[in-house]
């Protein structure tokens, strides 16, 4: 009888993580198709740009679960595009990933409001646990974004 529920919860939460959708943003082609299998082989639907622009416009058109953006990116930059997203949608939770990684980085992610930071290069387990981290606990942070997102 437990058996059975447990499996039938283990069916229940594989079908709401189906229904998840992320916003991909990378300028590096390559680094997208990557992500993307990673996160459409768990059952994730990916939706992937490769500009802070298009994100945004992705942003106003849709409500995504997620999005997961590279620091270092042509025109707006992962905080920068952040920081506009998080005034569109001051719901969605934030990964941004960079090569980089700096105490002033991760600083000024926080304080935009962005969920975490993951460093490059990084394995996809660890993407996949950071993604169902955040996803699972990304809305108790969302009251402090919208003060972050208007300062």
């Amino acid at each position: 009888m437990i058996r059975m529920q447990s499996q039938r919860l283990d069916n229940m939460l594989k079908a709401v993580k189906k229904m998840e959708e992320i916003l991909v943003v990378d300028d590096d082609t390559i680094v997208l198709g990557l992500v993307r299998r990673i996160l459409e082989r768990e059952g994730f639907v990916a939706h992937c740009v490769e500009s802070g622009e298009e994100a945004l416009e992705q942003i106003r058109e849709r409500t995504f679960s997620l999005m997961i953006t590279d620091f270092n990116m042509p025109g707006l930059d992962g905080l920068e595009l952040a920081r506009k997203g998080l005034e569109i949608a001051p719901q969605m939770p934030i990964i941004m990933d960079t090569g980089g990684i700096s105490p002033t980085i991760a600083l000024m992610a926080k304080k935009i409001g962005i969920a975490k930071v993951l460093s490059k290069p990084f394995l996809s387990t660890e993407l996949l646990k950071t993604v169902r981290e955040v996803i699972d606990t990304g809305r108790e942070w969302a009251p402090s974004i919208g003060q972050a997102a208007r300062s």
